[in-house]
Order: C-alpha cells, then sequence, then structure tokens
C-alpha cells in the first residue's frame, strides 16, 4: 500500500515522476489515473515486475464452514436430441397419416387408375375402362412381378379386404403415436 501522502500528491499533479517509478502501486494508480502516455510524456517508466510470492497450501476447509451443495442443471437429453426427437415424431405421424392415404385411396378408386392417369401403368386390364379393376390386392401384387399379373387386382369397393384393414389400423396406429409421443 502506498503511502497515503504520496497518494494526496499524485491526485494534485504535485508527485516527483522518480517517486512513481519506485512504487508499483502508485505507478498502477497513476497509470489509471492520468493514462500510460501522459506518463511516458512524462518520462515516467513502468517499474519492474518482481516475482511473486507463492501463495502457500491453505489445507482442508474446517467442518464449521458450510459450503453451499452445488448441482448443476443438466438436463437428460442434448439440444440436437430434442430436435431429432421431434423430427422422428412428425416422420412417424406422416408415415401413417400418408399410408392411410394411400389405402383409402386404393380402395375407394383404385392405385390403378392413378398409375395409368401418370403413364406408369399400360396393362390393359386396368388402364382399360372395361376392366375396371384398378385396385390393387396388396397381398397378391407385393412385389414387381405380382403387380403385372391379373389376380392382383380387382374392381375398386368391390369388396373390403382383410389386407385393406390391417394397413389401415397399422397406418392409424402409426399416426397416433407419431402424434402423442412424449416429448421429453
Amino acid at each position: 500500500m502506498p503511502d497515503p501522502e504520496a497518494v494526496r500528491r499524485l491526485l494534485e499533479g504535485e508527485i516527483d515522476p522518480v517517486e512513481i517509478e519506485d512504487d508499483s502501486a502508485l505507478y498502477s494508480m497513476a497509470e489509471r489515473i492520468y493514462g500510460s502516455e501522459a506518463l511516458e510524456e512524462l518520462g515516467v517508466q513502468a517499474p519492474e515486475i518482481g516475482v511473486l510470492p507463492t501463495v502457500g497450501d491453505f489445507g482442508l476447509i474446517s467442518d464449521d464452514v458450510s459450503l453451499p451443495d452445488f448441482v448443476p442443471e443438466i438436463s437428460e437429453m442434448k439440444g440436437s436430441d430434442v430436435g431429432t426427437r421431434a423430427r422422428r415424431r412428425w416422420f412417424v405421424f406422416f408415415t401413417g397419416f400418408a399410408g392411410m392415404i394411400v389405402t383409402i385411396f386404393n380402395m375407394a378408386i383404385g392405385m390403378g387408375a392413378a398409375l395409368c392417369s401418370v403413364g406408369v401403368a399400360n396393362m390393359r386390364e386396368i388402364c382399360n375402362d372395361d376392366f375396371g379393376q384398378t385396385k390393387v390386392v396388396w397381398t397378391e401384387g407385393y412385389t414387381y412381378d405380382r403387380l403385372h399379373e391379373v389376380d392382383s387386382w380387382v374392381k375398386p369397393m368391390s369388396e373390403i379386404l382383410i389386407g385393406d384393414l390391417v394397413l389401415i389400423v397399422i397406418f392409424t396406429v402409426f399416426s397416433v403415436f407419431g402424434l402423442l409421443s412424449k416429448k421429453k
């Protein structure tokens, strides 16, 4: 701690520059008050900073001192997992919803009608209005080769097949699961 008389003279501007150079605490005050440029104009050089004494071992904290318990708030999920989980939920919902729409469309109008109107299908049994067999039977036409057989196609709304009902139930479960799964 510098001498109080030296501090008073420093504040009044009546201190000798040599006195500032000799005391590092006084130099630090002068530098904060007047700035390093003003000290350089006066010819004051920064004092040499010696080696700081090492602090000894403090030992253990005594039992009569109580420290607060530090419990950091760490979420159970990482920040990137929250976005991934939300995208997964919406993907499951839209997969189920799209599956229900396609299955209901196949039951009412028939996938063959859509394939013929786009130009993908060119089978006479599907695209000709005389036959009108545009509904695909999922249990019969589950491969590309089987889709090209006549047995895989029936008239829409002629009968409700067990395969259609199973698909509607599965896709409904997907949609409900996507909507109701919890955000953690």
